[in-house]
């Protein structure tokens, strides 16, 4: 018994096969082409700045891993304290954050360049950085937090979030 199909079904396969290869071909070439980064928050320095006041100071790395260019438009620390209280701090200018930095030697100086509004992380390249924000707690309770997460956002809206490891 031989099966024959109808020469309209045969000319559907073949067209369902030219579409999967054409999409196949379409998503292998965008692949790469999102923005992503790869990151981690080497550091934590913690400065205190009165009895309710404290500043991060975040020494990390990032890696652009794709093809489109990363440009920040805005980097947010966000701090979970151990009661779970979620404090997002304020950025520090690169100008104050080395003035107190100079101040309160014992914390060290700043060895990277702080990263800033515009700063763009081109494809396949690696970078560390340095981020500074000021809570509304205390050190103590900087120091005790349940954790730090770092947000990037890319000038196109994607938000990259990089979380403080071994906590």
């Amino acid at each position: 018994m031989k099966l024959s199909l109808p020469p309209l079904t045969k000319f559907i396969f073949v067209g369902l096969g030219l579409a999967l290869v054409l999409a196949g071909i379409g998503y292998w070439l965008n692949t790469g082409s999102q923005v992503r980064l790869d990151g981690k928050i080497l550091k934590v320095r913690t400065i205190p700045a009165d009895d309710a006041a404290s500043i991060a100071v975040v020494d990390f790395r990032v890696k652009n891993t794709t093809r489109a260019l990363f440009q920040l438009k805005q980097l947010t620390l966000v701090v979970t304290t151990a009661e779970g209280q979620v404090v997002e701090g304020l950025p520090v200018a690169q100008m104050d954050l080395d003035r107190v930095l100079d101040y309160h030697k014992v914390i060290g100086p700043r060895y990277t360049e702080m990263v800033m509004q515009r700063d763009r992380i081109r494809p396949n390249t690696q970078q560390d950085r340095t981020a500074a924000a000021s809570f509304s707690i205390s050190e103590r309770d900087l120091q005790s937090r349940r954790s730090l997460v770092m947000k990037l956002q890319d000038a196109d809206g994607v938000t990259i979030e990089i979380p403080e490891t071994g906590r």
